[in-house]
């Protein structure tokens, strides 16, 4: 099923087939996106949902590998995709310890399936807010004070850069959009000021089969990596799409928490399995539109006014 709007289309399904068979090739500008991770959170009950399967064995790998292919075939030749991930911790009520390395899984499989890796940032995680959250014993104050053995940091957020070979048509140039202050501070390694609230309000999209799980990838992270890797008006794409935040950023929508936006808007397209998700991101997308088209007549209004 494929809903649309003003400048964006969602399709409500698997993303994998969807991709191998039915979107054109080479035909996304960029990719950004959180895909589900294995065994940390629930977010359906479908057998072709990654979250479901074991993150240490092979299944998860298998599901993601299919995507990566997916990803390099609808990708435009030199464009890039961004994809956020972290560490995942090995429980020991599946028979681990320690942590899965979800982040070097997704390097091997994209480079797998014909992307180049080029580079990854890290955006830094409050500790004790991530105690809280995820009550891990190995940040708690408690674990501390009995055997620091076992204590280590905070998991902190990875974003792979990919770039599929060939010559990009369309250099990424456009004149104000990433000023030299920008790339200064954006080139660190380490992204430290990114709230991590500033995210969309998930709530309306929460069901019972879900376990405790936020939209963990910012708006503002969203921004950045469309106004780094894409011109105003091209195709941004999540196979993984939730709630909708990719989109919401790429058509311009304003973030609740900083209010900062993209100016010159792009067009979006992306896939989501859920059904609850998918209503709600597209009530999201809308709603971006809606403001974006709002904030454009008042600034008319205005220069109208000065006349």
């Amino acid at each position: 099923m494929l809903k649309s709007g003003q400048d964006w289309a969602i399709h409500h399904g698997d993303c994998i087939p969807h991709m191998l068979e039915d979107m054109s090739e080479n035909s996304v500008d960029m990719a950004v996106f959180s895909p589900p991770f294995p065994s940390l959170y629930a977010y359906t009950a479908s057998e072709a949902d990654v979250g479901n399967v074991d993150a240490m064995g092979g299944e998860a790998a298998g599901h993601l590998s299919f995507m990566f292919n997916g990803l390099a075939r609808v990708l435009k030749p030199g464009r890039v995709a961004v994809v956020h991930v972290c560490q995942i911790p090995r429980f020991k009520r599946t028979g681990g310890v320690g942590l899965c390395d979800f982040r070097g899984i997704n390097i091997r499989l994209g480079e797998r399936a014909g992307l180049v890796y080029e580079y990854d940032w890290m955006v830094r995680k409050n500790p004790q807010a991530q105690a809280i959250r995820t009550r891990s014993r190995e940040l708690q104050f408690a674990g501390l004070e009995s055997d620091r053995a076992k204590q280590r940091g905070t998991l902190q957020d990875y974003l792979i850069k990919f770039r599929k070979p060939g010559e990009n048509e369309t250099p990424i140039d456009t004149a104000g959009e990433v000023s030299r202050n920008d790339w200064i501070q954006w080139a660190e390694g380490c992204w430290d000021d990114i709230q991590e609230t500033d995210t969309l309000n998930t709530a309306a999209a929460k069901s019972e089969d879900d376990t405790k799980h936020i939209c963990p990838l910012q708006l503002e992270v969203i921004r950045r990596c469309v106004l780094l890797f894409s011109n105003p008006g091209e195709i941004v794409f999540s196979p993984f799409t939730g709630i909708g935040s990719e989109g919401f950023s790429a058509l311009g929508g304003t973030s609740p928490k900083t209010k900062r936006r993209i100016e010159n808007a792009r067009r979006f397209y992306g896939c989501e399995l859920k059904p609850e998700y998918y209503q709600q991101a597209r009530k999201n997308l809308a709603s971006a539109v809606a403001s974006r088209q709002s904030m454009r007549a008042s600034s008319l209004f205005a220069m109208e006014e000065v006349q």
